[in-house]
């Protein structure tokens, strides 16, 4: 079972981390972001069984799956003054994706190349990849319980993502 989701820089969704439970319901008024929280699902997915490029392709490409709006939010945008909207881009922009379960977690960190030169210049490159397997805690391994307390569950689970998501 997954405990966490984390997605950042794709489509609309900024950052997002999300715990997860044996049920979740995904509401929200037309334009909130669900589709793109299914279709990120669906990437990482297919992304974590060896499938970078051609799901990529089925998405129309790195580029046209990434955040397009502001590196920052300025107090006009966080104040509804100003409409949110993407600028020139001073740092480079990066697709993060990552679950987490109680034995096992990846993440991915995939971008642009460095040097856009040649025929594959617009590929993606995988900036970082990670898939530890968290060690079990002394108490789970100890009492015989078949789950670990959810205050274990969290510690675990939100560890890979610290880096990814920020």
């Amino acid at each position: 079972m997954l405990n966490v989701l984390a997605v950042a820089g794709y489509r609309s969704l900024r950052e997002l981390v999300i715990p997860l439970d044996r049920l979740n319901l995904v509401t929200g008024p037309n334009g909130s972001g669900k589709s793109n929280l299914y279709r990120a699902l669906r990437l990482l997915a297919e992304i974590a069984q060896g499938r970078v490029i051609p799901s990529l392709a089925r998405e129309g490409g790195l580029q046209s799956t990434l955040w397009a709006g502001p590196e920052r939010f300025s107090r006009a945008m966080s104040a509804g003054e100003q409409p949110v909207q993407g600028g020139r881009r001073r740092n480079p922009v990066s697709l993060r994706l990552g679950f987490a379960g109680i034995e096992f977690s990846y993440a991915i960190d995939l971008g642009l190349p460095s040097s856009q030169n040649g025929a594959f210049g617009h590929d993606p490159e995988i900036k970082r990849e990670s898939a530890p397997m968290p060690p079990r805690p002394p108490a789970f391994r100890k009492s015989g319980r078949t789950r670990p307390s959810s205050a274990t569950t969290d510690r675990i689970s939100r560890r890979p993502f610290r880096r990814f998501v920020r």
